[in-house]
């Protein structure tokens, strides 16, 4: 397809008027602004400079026209080259650089001082994630909100970092709200195939790309090759994790239905329970697993300890699933309405349940180990790692401890006494754990060791 040449215009105001200062940088000739263009030719960023007021022009001398007839040819070679390059790959990328006080300064890398700007994060979503070469990595979805002389404007934003380190990657500023919305809502889901989506507004789904560290917005394309969608999405949200790795749609016609991208399926209200339960419903070639969770308190039984659960099940390859559940309670061997007087048993889960969630067996993997607000954070065939407190004190210090998926033997056990909020996402690293939550990320070495602590959302 040939490659038309548009009117590059400033973004402050308007004017076509301008003068190529470096490649893919313009100083406009009204305002004054200094604007650059990133690579896919979709963002403009620029920064607001006063411009200081004209000097009387002088007369014109040959030498001086001499001068000026010469700055006039390099600057046509320099806009020149700059319309080339809209064609050529050019990633524009924030560098922040962390300042005593917490806030990050952001400029552009051959210039990262220039016009520093100040920003806080609020109402934001993380999530880790294992990035290129196995380097663990982070996404934080949010509102930056800025202070100061500053080139950009409060938005929400997508923005990348290492894990490890902190050090940021890349930051993606995503559409505004439309008008009449006062805040925004989103939601941050990692599927079981590595994919990252988020859904902004219940309106809008982005899907991440970890290898690039950019947005997409995939709210048709996500949808479009499945003839039960097509009248339309009026809104959008992810389902229950419990119940599998999808999207729960209302469509424009007024249907409620239940989209799973990873097998390509829409499910209606009507049969999406028979293909979320029970092992009549599993798709072809479906693989028993292992995993692990932590019992919950039941209404018959509260008293009852939590428990570290070991479980085999038959997994679904991306269908629909109800995930199970256990907690003590009484089995009366069927259903109704029955009394304490009524012969029953003290069971973990009931043989009915255990059908429902394609559970084949399980055990108490630790028995006789006292656990308070307890999580299971990752786990594989050789470890699983999990947070604690061990006591029911307030100031119980949260806990991580790792364990032999074989034998329970506890590998070893880390205190965490400064943690705040939750710790509920672990990646598994060349060099060990990272574990992390809504304000605090731990690096930790595969013998226990605490390598690193730092707040993500303050680099």
């Amino acid at each position: 397809m040939a490659k038309s040449i548009k009117a590059i215009e400033c973004p402050k105001c308007g004017s076509t008027q301008k003068t190529a200062i470096r490649p893919d940088t313009f100083r406009c000739e009204s305002c004054g602004t200094e604007y650059y263009l990133d690579n896919d030719d979709i963002n403009v960023n620029y920064t607001v400079r006063q411009p200081a007021p004209a000097a009387p022009t002088p007369e014109l001398t040959g030498t001086r026209r001499a001068v000026v007839v010469g700055a006039v040819a390099v600057g046509a070679l320099l806009l020149a080259g700059g319309v080339r390059s809209l064609f050529s790959p050019s990633p524009v990328v924030y560098y922040p650089v962390a300042v005593p006080s917490g806030t990050v300064v952001a400029g552009r890398p051959d210039k990262p001082s220039e016009q520093p700007s100040t920003y806080t994060w609020s109402t934001t979503e993380t999530m880790l994630y294992p990035g290129a070469g196995g380097r663990p990595e982070r996404v934080i979805i949010g509102d930056r909100n800025y202070s100061g002389a500053s080139a950009f404007r409060d938005s929400l934003f997508a923005s990348f970092y290492d894990a490890s380190t902190g050090a940021e990657l890349r930051s993606q500023p995503l559409p505004r709200l439309p008008a009449g919305r006062s805040s925004a809502t989103f939601k941050l889901r990692r599927f079981a195939d590595g994919a990252l989506y988020v859904v902004f507004n219940k309106a809008i789904v982005y899907q991440l790309d970890p290898t690039t560290h950019r947005a997409e917005d995939v709210s048709q394309t996500l949808f479009q090759h499945q003839p039960e969608l097509a009248s339309g999405v009026a809104s959008v949200e992810f389902i229950s994790e419990n119940l599998g790795d999808g999207f729960r749609v209302f469509t424009n016609d007024g249907r409620t239905l239940s989209y799973f991208p990873l097998i390509h399926k829409v499910y209606n209200q009507d049969n999406l329970y028979a293909a979320q339960t029970g092992f009549k419903s599993l798709r072809p070639g479906s693989p028993t697993k292992t995993a692990f969770t932590f019992s919950t308190k039941g209404m018959a039984y509260p008293e009852e300890k939590l428990q570290l659960i070991k479980y085999q099940y038959r997994d679904n390859l991306g269908g629909p699933k109800d995930a199970p559940e256990f907690e003590w309670e009484d089995d009366y061997g069927g259903s109704g309405i029955f009394t304490s007087a009524d012969p029953h048993r003290k069971v973990l889960t009931t043989p009915g349940a255990m059908r429902e969630s394609r559970v084949l067996s399980y055990t108490d993997f630790t028995p006789g180990r006292l656990y308070f607000n307890p999580g299971v954070r990752y786990y594989d065939a050789d470890q699983v790692l999990i947070t604690f407190r061990p006591t029911a004190a307030e100031n119980s210090p949260l806990t991580v401890q790792c364990l032999d998926a074989r034998t329970a033997a506890i590998r070893f056990t880390l205190p965490l006494p400064d943690a705040s909020g939750s710790l509920d996402q672990a990646l598994l690293t060349k060099t060990g754990f990272v574990l992390g939550g809504d304000h605090d990320t731990y690096v930790i070495s595969p013998d226990g060791k605490l390598l690193k602590h730092f707040d993500p959302e303050k680099p």
